[in-house]
């Protein structure tokens, strides 16, 4: 809406500014204040433009940088869960064993 706002301001500017004006010299002097207002607008518009392609770029990059440290966590996390099931199943194996040891020994006695 700012920029809205400010388009129709310059824009009631530029149809005031030439017909408040009575001579030549006055009219050359009304269009180029009108030119400065909207160079300023310009320049600032374009700088804001530039501001937000920056700010864009940079979260693009930060964007990818979670993604590939995502990718890497997820890839960490399977790696994970594939080394809590082998040592699940070793444990299970180890008691399993050490309970048939015990069994032997009190059966042997």
């Amino acid at each position: 809406m700012k920029v809205n706002g400010i388009a129709a301001a310059l824009a009631g500017l530029l149809l005031s500014m030439p017909a408040l004006a009575q001579t030549a010299d006055e009219q050359l002097l009304a269009a180029q204040m009108y030119y400065q207002q909207v160079r300023g607008a310009q320049q600032k518009a374009d700088a804001r433009l530039t501001q937000a392609e920056t700010d864009k770029a940079k979260a693009e990059q930060r964007l990818a940088d979670a993604q590939a440290g995502l990718s890497g966590a997820n890839t960490e996390l399977e790696a994970a869960k594939t080394a809590q099931a082998a040592a699940a199943q070793a444990s299970e194996a180890a008691t399993k064993a050490l309970n048939e040891a015990w069994q032997r020994k009190e059966g042997g006695q």
